[in-house]
């Protein structure tokens, strides 16, 4: 059966073929890139057909210490025998909320619970109950719930239309953009929240200045590090920006792939957490937290670990660049060391989904799973950059001679990526 055939028998049984965006087979070219994965190890991914690919999403982030990581998973297995979760709290709640405290700069206490949704909406419920307060100032996606998604057109089908009257956005790097919603909303807005930084560096102390708006009209600030906690630094972009928000969300690269996510915060807001009602059954799921904890104490041990990410990203950033320039292509490598993100900056809509497939295709095809959004962790090697990098090289050449870029449709081998609008 090839790969088409195989996704329609897939979109019988599962809507949309996966059961996140990043992982839609959309999202990639639909007959090339592999539609599930049986293994990994490492950095190395294994389709159903035993192709291996050099990862370069890391699982959309967990992954810094690579695919079934021994010292990870050794700890995780040890617990299976004792049980995954329990009628009452496990000590390890304790010990990862200590350990956390110690790492995270804003972390004097922590709640834990099982992904990033629930996390950044335990933070804005918490938020409004303090502050009395209805409204959101958001920048980029927070998660599918109702208060996130509610301003992402084409996303927010199912979402009350009075929900979405209680979130508004605002542009990174323009702060008159914030405190227009506060002279709009003067005195109702909750929360603001925001990714620290993403593809866009920020300027002109962007982050102090929302730190100072938000402080100014009454609002907490929460800082969702969902990608940038244990990326940036160990105590994540709070730390390395030395902006200290009143509550952060993580999960992601804390615990090695096992599920879980944390909201933390200043003493003062989060010992009013048991105000307001944040609980599922699996929060606080045993295999999560001594995941974490062994994958904390890893960093903490190797020392060099954020570090290193960002010296292997910058890198790869620094090279992708040359690469595209030589070849005089309209793509452009953004973002930090643990986060490239790689920008084509061609206006036409198609024209650009066009030229983005080819890249995807031609990098499949060389045995590398690639993206726009690229995660580098510990357990990548100048080896596996360097051979990202010559096959980018490749892919850029052929690009280069290409002279209308309606032209490769004709090279494709399937389909062209699907629009993405959830950001």
């Amino acid at each position: 059966m090839n790969k088409k055939d195989s996704l329609k028998e897939i979109l019988n049984y599962t809507p949309s073929g996966a059961q996140t965006l990043s992982k839609n087979p959309t999202q990639y070219v639909v007959g090339v890139t592999p539609l599930t994965i049986d293994r990994a190890e490492g950095v190395y991914l294994w389709d159903a057909e035993g192709n291996k690919y050099l990862d370069t999403l890391l699982a959309l982030g967990p992954m810094i210490f690579g695919y079934a990581n021994k010292r990870i998973n050794k700890v995780v297995i040890d617990q299976i025998d004792k049980g995954a979760i329990y009628s009452l709290p496990s000590k390890y709640e304790l010990q990862l909320a200590k350990l956390l405290k110690s790492v995270v700069p804003c972390a004097e206490m922590s709640k834990f619970v099982l992904d990033g949704n629930d996390a950044t909406t335990g933070a804005v419920r918490l938020a409004r109950h303090i502050t009395g307060q209805d409204h959101v100032a958001k920048c980029g996606y927070h998660g599918y719930q109702d208060w996130s998604i509610c301003t992402k057109e084409g996303r927010n089908n199912g979402v009350p239309e009075i929900t979405k009257s209680l979130t508004h956005d605002f542009k990174y790097n323009d702060i008159d953009s914030l405190e227009k919603i506060f002279k709009e909303y003067p005195g109702k807005i909750s929360a603001v929240i925001l990714e620290p930084v993403s593809a866009e560096k920020p300027k002109d102390n962007f982050l102090q200045r929302v730190k100072e708006v938000a402080h100014k009209n009454g609002a907490l600030l929460i800082f969702d590090e969902m990608v940038t906690g244990f990326r940036w630094s160990l105590g994540g972009a709070q730390e390395y920006f030395d902006v200290i928000p009143d509550l952060a969300c993580f999960s992601k690269a804390i615990s090695g792939g096992y599920p879980i996510a944390i909201i933390s915060g200043k003493k003062e807001y989060m010992s009013r957490m048991d105000e307001v009602f944040v609980s599922t059954t699996f929060s606080g799921s045993v295999l999560g937290l001594v995941a974490a904890i062994e994958t904390i104490n890893m960093m903490k041990e190797f020392g060099d670990v954020q570090k290193y990410m960002h010296d292997l990203g910058d890198y790869f950033i620094n090279e992708g660049n040359k690469i595209v320039e030589e070849n005089n292509l309209p793509v452009e490598f953004t973002g930090y060391g643990p986060h490239p993100v790689m920008v084509i900056k061609i206006d036409d809509e198609y024209e650009n989904r066009l030229f983005k497939s080819f890249i995807y295709q031609e990098m499949n095809k060389a045995g590398i799973l690639f993206s726009s959004s690229l995660m580098i962790g510990y357990a990548h090697k100048q080896k596996h950059i360097d051979f990202i990098l010559e096959k980018f090289r490749e892919v850029c050449v052929s690009l280069s001679a290409i002279k209308d870029l309606k032209d490769i449709q004709d090279l494709l081998d399937g389909d062209v990526v699907a629009p993405r609008t959830v950001r």
